[in-house]
């Protein structure tokens, strides 16, 4: 896959992961490696530190009982708005595609 659509469809799933809880980076790294088993974990952290430079993510820090202090994610009101967009592009792109008989 191209790399840099492949970054931009890494941006809408890790949006998507983080519309309705929040995760910590490692978690996001595994989901993500589920359906991109040759995605790296240094890629996705440069994305998970673009994404919260731009507005779209908050980044904090919680102690696990026991555990390492972990920094999770959480979407923006932004990163919603950015997510609702991203989501929009891709349903146009996908019926440009059926017209045109790509799909």
């Amino acid at each position: 896959m191209d790399a840099q659509l492949k970054r931009g469809i890494l941006n809408i799933c890790v949006l998507k992961l983080l519309e309705n809880d929040s995760m910590y980076g490692y978690e996001l790294v595994k989901t993500i490696q589920q359906y991109f088993r040759d995605t790296e974990e240094s890629t996705l952290y440069a994305i998970l530190r673009r994404l919260n430079k731009e507005g779209l993510t908050d980044m904090y820090y919680s102690d696990v009982s026991n555990g390492p202090v972990r920094k999770y994610y959480s979407i923006t009101e932004l990163g919603r708005k950015h997510l609702k967009e991203y989501i929009d592009s891709w349903k146009y792109i996908e019926n440009v595609f059926e017209q045109l008989g790509v799909l």
